[in-house]
């Protein structure tokens, strides 16, 4: 099992067996958080909501650092797959994108859904061509 600590701003897994012990994939503790790739102790995220597993690495919304990070659990990496840092609306490509605090995400085959909570939309990402674009949606 892989869940977000949002409080500690850090990616955990628990083992499903009956011991169920708990490891830190990456972060720290509550007052340390930032936006740092790396690898290990290094790695700093900040308020990470949503993660979903896509071709065995874990993809987190890294909310308040307004990005979507690729984490790998067996190295305990961290790496920005896509947006820039900076709050704002923009679809583009890896880092060209931009998020108002990412919230939740879902894969489905090489696509990623990302609930953009302050932008009130959805955002599609083709996980080949890191191309984000906003889900239209209508209704009343």
């Amino acid at each position: 099992l892989y869940f977000t600590d949002s409080e500690t701003s850090s990616v955990r897994t628990a083992d499903m067996d009956p011991d169920g012990r708990v490891a830190t994939i990456v972060g720290l503790d509550l007052f340390t958080f930032g936006d740092v790739d790396g690898v290990g102790d290094d790695v700093r995220l900040q308020h990470p909501l949503g993660v979903d597993v896509h071709d065995g690495a874990l993809l987190v919304a890294d909310t308040y650092n307004n990005k979507v990070k690729r984490v790998l659990p067996g190295t305990r990496g961290a790496f920005t797959l896509l947006g820039s840092g900076d709050a704002g609306h923009a679809d583009g490509a890896g880092p060209a994108a931009e998020f108002h605090e990412p919230g939740g995400l879902s894969v489905s085959g090489n696509t990623l859904y990302v609930a953009d909570t302050n932008n009130h939309a959805v955002r599609v990402a083709d996980l080949d061509s890191l191309a984000v674009e906003t889900l239209p949606i209508k209704g009343i």
